[in-house]
């Protein structure tokens, strides 16, 4: 973050304390009092199981000159409110380093809102159903190749995560690319108004998170929601090949641009090409290529129109992509010998299992395509008739055999039987010992196996197990 001292930071977060404070020197913060370093300001942020004020004697003895922390609503009716009493500890010291406040995330929001006004970088926000961590990250990798920046730490995109991330902004960077995810409505343009994005990113508008927002319309608005932000000097970088994102053309003020495989996109792929593990985009007559399957091109786009805004050559963009690494659990293949897995397990919505399906089928020389896939949640009254699409989709796919797992594993075995798919190539489980029994019997040496689920389905022990397998496999073979 921007350097400041304890005196403005009182002032940045409207805060209060009952003795004068030493004005030392604010050099970053810190929400977990095992991270604090020297220099840090410590935000006590409640918790699900426990509250940070517990930890602020830990977080000063590691360094912090001062402790965010929140006072209750007695306190702030008293003119002359006594200091937040900690169980841990009662220590002069520590009293003195509190900064008490109203609410501590709120205060935390109000920093990064001051640490993004005294950063000249630009500010990308990536929001959609689906795609939002990919998008971000090949964006990252493009603009790195000629400019220094930040991006979300993992899949910092909420109320919290995205001033984390603000917090990492500093004077020598020019760029930094922010993720955005909501489950209701007003939630990205609160975003919005702390990070102040002047580039906006929209993926998708799918069924995700239903259960909160209770209509795919809501989705569409709650995304909308960063399109309206971007100012008129910015640019709104818009999905042309999903409708709903096109809609959002109207509430745009700023510039437009259109990416994808429609006809009028700004920035448009005529042709893609799949190899193990990597796939190639033609755009104006060039070769892009990045690392994963087909349905991530979309991704890929918008990252190549990013870095056309932003300036850069196309040879600079290719260098950038190619670069692009995938994280662990979103469509990593970690596994070579005998049989190829590919881990997809961090998450799953209908339209990332639908990309998912199409990736494996596109998988070349494999001897057999199976395809491991856990329930997708957070789909509320939907959840059925999205599972039994499903299974539709597999029945016209070139994956052999499927094993399915969950609650609503029978309504995907439904779906592909209602299109004629026999019982012979797929297989419903409810628990992930058993599955794993049936991996066993039906995988043979140069399978190409994906493992995909909601992340509360733990889907990533199914990859677990395949990779100690397989290694099994190969000691065996060696000898």
């Amino acid at each position: 973050m921007f350097p400041c001292n304890v005196t403005q930071l009182i002032r940045i977060v409207s805060g209060q304390t009952t003795a004068t404070p030493a004005d030392e020197p604010v050099t970053g913060i810190s929400i977990d009092s095992r991270t604090v370093k020297p220099g840090d300001a410590f935000f006590a942020l409640p918790g699900s199981k426990s509250h940070g004020v517990l930890f602020a004697d830990e977080a000063v003895a590691h360094g912090a000159v001062c402790v965010i922390a929140e006072c209750t609503a007695a306190e702030q009716n008293q003119s002359r409110s006594p200091m937040v009493r900690f169980h841990s500890t009662d220590s002069v010291e520590i009293d003195s380093r509190i900064i008490r406040v109203s609410s501590a995330l709120t205060a935390l929001q109000q920093l990064a809102t001051w640490n993004r006004q005294q950063s000249a970088a630009l500010v990308i926000g990536v929001t959609g159903s689906v795609g939002k961590t990919t998008t971000r990250q090949m964006i990252a990798s493009v603009l790195n190749r000629e400019f220094h920046g930040i991006q979300s730490p993992r899949n910092f995109n909420n109320e919290l995560g995205v001033p984390l991330s603000l917090l990492q902004l500093k004077a020598d960077h020019d760029f930094a690319a922010l993720e955005m995810g909501a489950g209701r409505v007003g939630e990205i343009r609160k975003l919005t108004e702390i990070a102040q994005p002047e580039f906006g990113v929209i993926t998708r508008v799918a069924p995700a998170h239903v259960e909160t927002f209770g209509s795919l319309d809501l989705i569409r608005q709650a995304k909308q929601e960063l399109a309206e932000a971007i100012g008129p000097d910015g640019t709104v970088f818009l999905n042309a090949d999903d409708d709903a994102v096109r809609q959002m053309e109207a509430s745009v003020r700023g510039n437009i641009v259109l990416y994808g495989f429609s006809s009028d996109a700004h920035v448009r792929a005529t042709n893609v090409v799949t190899t193990t593990n990597r796939s190639v985009i033609t755009v104006d007559g060039r070769e892009f290529q990045f690392q994963g399957p087909r349905h991530l091109a979309t991704a890929a786009l918008a990252a190549i129109a990013v870095g056309r805004i932003a300036g850069m050559a196309d040879s600079r963009i290719a260098d950038g992509l190619a670069g692009f690494q995938l994280d662990a659990g979103r469509g990593r293949m970690v596994n070579r010998e005998p049989w190829t897995v590919i881990d997809d397990s961090y998450n799953a919505s209908p339209a990332s299992v639908v990309g998912a399906i199409q990736g494996l089928a596109d998988w070349p020389n494999s001897r057999h395509r199976i395809l491991v896939l856990g329930d997708m949640l957070e789909l509320g009254q939907d959840s059925a008739a999205a599972h039994f699409e499903i299974g539709r989709q597999l029945a016209s796919s070139k994956v052999d055999h499927t094993l399915v797992y969950g609650q609503f594993a029978e309504s995907v075995v439904e779906g592909a039987r209602s299109t004629g798919m026999t019982l012979n190539h797929i297989s419903v489980f409810h628990d992930l010992a058993t599955l794993q029994v049936m991996l066993d019997c039906i995988m043979t040496p140069g399978d190409v196996v994906l493992v995909k689920g909601s992340r509360g389905m733990q889907m990533e022990h199914v990859v677990q197990w395949l990779q100690k397998q397989g290694a099994a496999c190969s000691t065996r073979a060696a000898a």
